[in-house]
Order: structure tokens, then C-alpha cells, then sequence
């Protein structure tokens, strides 16, 4: 700390002190010597007096008003030196300090940016400046703070958004583009493309501005699995579209010079994140559609094989015995052709219950409760099995949730004829205050549930179906007690 000499507030005290007791001394001083006058020249009187026998009344009178004056003098000079004392210290010490402890429970109480009045440039008034210096810092980087919060709190609520957008939405044009939207608004750019990888090979999904890729930067970047920014007449960034370790493309921006700091890389390198989730739900959900569409396959097949397909060979075998019967024995050449005539009904019936498993358009004519009628009854005339159906009502829910509920029954008479080894099968459609329930029961074998063989995929299929619309799917199996299934999805909820 670096103050002058003369400013220093221990020099001054010291100053003052020594001009307090210099005045005090010299008037002290003044009136020893003037008493000591006093004195002798009170003796000398007292001589003569003696000698003259009395002192004259004129002049006993001028010796007690000197020595009064003298006294009023001493105590004036005292009160003088004292009230300019105080002054001093009041104006050097009292103030200062008590402004100083003032400023300091107003910065205690939250009141950032108090100064104090800088009085002079001792000790206390640099204290009083270095205060103020302070107080302006901590507004200054109390204002700072807020700004990056609300600046913080709009990225976290626009990759919030676009997390939420990514989890829900599966066109990918619309997605992208919402993601720049949003990427330009938090971080800014001039230009922007976004590739995907397909081998080794780079396609252009979606573009802003006259956007261009750096070859050597994206390779790089698809190497390294890192940012890579390039500042020259363009700043350039690069970034690596990741997910689940696997690199699915590229996301470039262009800037002026410097634009793209370490907190806007950093942030970039959020909503890169987000296009390379969008980038993976879009090929997950291709590769459940081929699945989905593989196992309608597989099961139609299945269906055409143990239905349709036996049903047309013994159209055709009863046809052939009607042909040879025709000649010798036309009665029973007709009841040949009757028994093919109900065989072509029969194929008839499976095929349309085939129809409508592949494509279910009646559950916009006839409801949930009408389609899972008829699939009970196609269930009892083709296999034979003992059916009881509960219907009450026609839910209230989307046609796309009444497809999921159609969908999980279908699924598990399915299961029901081809694992359960069962002779009677129930189904229930009820109400139960907001929810629908639906329950499919069977007295065949049964299961434990927690050793589900590996490569069956329709229990947990019918588990994602009803959570994936919001509802709640249990599994009641217990091995030679049959298996029941549970479902419950509140009404007015949308998969």
C-alpha cells in the first residue's frame, strides 16, 4: 500500500497530538510565568504595605483581575484546542469509519454497487476506494452472472424442447430443420450443413446458406471423433455426429472470424448430440418396421399355410373326386361338390379374417368391441376352442390406441393356439372409471414368466405397444394354471 507520507492517517494522529500538547504547553507555560510575575511582583507589594502599614485598594484590585484573566485565558485556549481536536478526528476518523461500516451491511443486505464518499487519501480513504472498486465489481459481476444464467437457461430450455422433439417426432426433414432453427438462434452461424455417413460415403440431408464442406476437416473428425474449427477469412467448425459410439455423419457451420468460441463449440456439440439421436430413432424405427413388416410376413404365411392353403388342396381333391364321379355316380358326385362348396366358404371365412388381421379399417365401422368379437368367433369356428367374450361398451379412445388394444389381443390368441395347449379362452372389455381394461385369459399350460425363452418377441412387442400409449401391461402365468393378460390405458390418450 503505497501512501505518502503526509497523507497517512498515524502521521496526522501523531501531528495532532503533538499540536495539542504544543498549545497546551505553551499556554500552560504563558501562565506559570505570567503567575510567577504576579508573584513577585505580590511579594513586593506585600513589603511595602508592611512598611507603609496597608496596600492600596486600586491596586489589590488590578492583581486579582489579572490573575482572573489569566485563568479565563488558560481555560478558552484549553476548549479551543479541544473542539478543534474533535473536528479533526470527527472529519479523519469518525466519518469515514462510520461510512464504511454503513456501506458495508448495505452491501451485506444485497444493495451491491454502494460506493462511499472519498474524503481524503489517508488510509481510510483508500479503504473508502478500494470499497467502491468493490461494490462495482460485485454489481457488475453479479449482472454478468444473471445474463449467463438466462443465456444458460434458454439453451437448456431449447435442447429440452428439442430432446422432447427428437423422443416424440420421427419425420426427420422437420426435425432437422427445427434443430438449425434452433442452433442458430443459440449459437448463430452464416451457413450450416448436415450429412449423413453411409459407408464411406457423405449425403447431404439438409442445408443452410451456401454451406461447403472442408473433405479434410470431416475426415478428420470422422477419424478422431472431435470437433475440428478452422479460423482464417471463414471460421469453420466441424462436428462428429455421434451415437452409441458409432459415427452416423457430419454437422458443419460457417462464421465470421472468431465466432466460434469454446462456449459455442460447446454448445454445438450439444445439438449435434441431438441430430445424431434424430439420426438413430430414424433407422431404429426403419429397422422396426422391417421387423414389424417381417413378422406380418412370417405370420400370414403361417395363417395361408394351416388355413387357407390345406383348405384350397382339399378344394382341390374334392373337385378331382367329383370329376371321376360324375359318370357312375352323380349323388355322389354331388355331395363332393357340396363338401368342396363348404370348403370354399370356410377359405372364404379365413381369408377375410386374414384381411382383416393384415388391415383392421372395420374398427372405424364397428368399433374395438365389434373387431374383437369377430375375432373370437373366427378363433372358435377354425380352432375348435371354447370361447367366452365380454364386451361392454365401446371404449372411449383414439382409433389409434383402440388399434393397440386390437393388436396385444391378437397377439395373444396367437399365442393362445400355437404355445398354450388350451380348450377354453376368454376376453374382457370394461370400463373402469377412466380406464379401459382389456383382459385375454386361457386354462392351457401356462408359463413362468421369468424364463421366457429367448427369440419370443411377442410378449415384450404387446409390453411396449401399451406402454409406448401411455397404459399398463401385466402378466399373470403360473406353469399347468393357464396365462392371463392384463391391460389397462386411461381414456383419451394418444399413442
Amino acid at each position: 500500500m503505497n501512501i505518502p507520507l503526509y497523507n497517512r492517517l498515524s502521521i496526522r494522529l501523531t501531528l495532532l497530538i503533538l499540536v495539542v500538547v504544543a498549545v497546551l504547553a505553551g499556554a500552560t507555560a504563558i501562565v506559570v510565568t505570567r503567575g510567577f510575575n504576579l508573584a513577585q511582583q505580590g511579594a513586593l507589594e506585600v513589603l511595602q504595605a508592611l512598611n507603609l502599614s496597608e496596600l492600596p485598594p486600586e491596586e489589590a484590585a488590578d492583581l486579582s483581575t489579572i490573575v482572573r484573566a489569566t485563568l479565563i485565558n488558560l481555560i478558552a485556549v484549553f476548549l479551543l484546542t479541544l473542539v478543534g481536536a474533535t473536528l479533526f478526528s470527527r472529519s479523519l476518523l469518525t466519518e469515514p469509519i462510520t461510512n464504511l461500516v454503513r456501506g458495508t451491511r448495505e452491501l451485506k443486505s444485497g444493495n451491491l454497487g454502494t460506493t462511499l464518499p472519498v474524503t481524503s487519501r489517508s488510509e481510510l480513504g483508500l479503504l473508502a476506494s478500494d470499497f467502491n472498486q468493490m461494490s462495482l465489481a460485485l454489481l457488475e459481476a453479479r449482472d454478468h452472472l444473471e445474463r449467463r444464467v438466462e443465456e444458460r437457461t434458454a439453451e437448456l430450455r431449447a435442447l429440452l424442447e428439442l430432446s422432447n422433439s427428437t423422443a416424440l417426432t420421427y419425420e426427420l426433414d422437420p426435425l432437422l430443420n427445427q434443430i438449425l432453427d434452433r442452433l442458430g438462434e443459440a449459437v448463430g452461424f452464416e451457413a450450416a450443413v448436415i450429412l449423413e455417413r453411409h459407408g464411406t460415403e457423405l449425403t447431404p440431408l439438409t442445408t443452410r446458406g451456401e454451406a461447403g464442406l472442408d473433405d479434410e476437416a470431416a475426415a478428420k473428425v470422422l477419424s478422431s471423433l472431435t470437433p475440428v474449427l478452422n479460423d482464417g477469412e471463414r471460421s469453420r467448425l466441424t462436428l462428429p455426429l455421434i451415437a452409441r459410439k458409432t459415427v452416423l455423419g457430419v454437422m458443419a457451420l460457417e462464421g465470421r472470424p472468431g465466432h466460434f468460441g469454446e462456449a459455442r463449440v460447446n454448445l454445438a456439440r450439444a445439438f449435434a448430440n441431438q441430430v445424431a439421436v434424430a439420426l438413430e430413432n430414424t433407422r431404429l424405427q426403419m429397422r422396426v418396421q422391417e421387423r414389424a413388416a417381417y413378422e406380418e410376413r412370417q405370420h400370414l404365411a403361417r395363417e395361408l399355410h394351416d388355413s387357407v392353403s390345406q383348405a384350397l388342396y382339399a378344394i382341390l381333391l374334392g373337385t378331382h373326386a367329383a370329376q371321376r364321379q360324375l359318370g357312375g355316380d352323380p349323388e355322389q358326385a354331388g355331395e363332393a361338390l357340396r363338401y368342396v362348396e363348404g370348403l370354399a366358404q370356410a377359405g372364404i371365412a379365413e381369408m377375410r379374417a386374414l384381411i382383416f388381421e393384415l388391415r383392421p379399417e372395420s374398427l372405424e365401422e364397428e368399433g374395438l368391441s365389434g373387431a374383437l368379437g369377430r375375432q373370437m368367433e373366427a378363433l372358435e369356428s377354425r380352432h375348435g376352442l371354447e370361447t367366452e367374450v365380454s364386451l361392454e361398451g365401446e371404449p372411449e379412445l383414439p382409433l389409434a390406441t383402440k388399434q393397440v388394444l386390437y393388436r396385444v389381443a391378437q397377439e395373444a390368441l396367437h399365442n393362445v393356439v400355437k404355445h398354450a395347449r388350451a380348450s377354453r379362452v376368454w376376453l374382457t372389455l370394461r370400463r373402469s372409471g377412466d380406464r379401459s381394461l382389456l383382459e385375454v385369459g386361457d386354462d392351457g399350460v401356462g408359463f413362468d414368466p421369468e424364463d421366457t425363452p429367448p427369440g419370443h418377441l411377442g410378449l415384450r412387442s404387446m409390453r411396449e405397444r401399451v406402454e409406448e400409449s401411455g397404459g399398463e401391461f401385466c402378466l399373470l402365468s403360473t406353469p399347468g394354471r393357464g396365462t392371463e393378460i392384463r391391460v389397462a390405458i386411461p381414456e383419451g390418450t394418444e399413442v
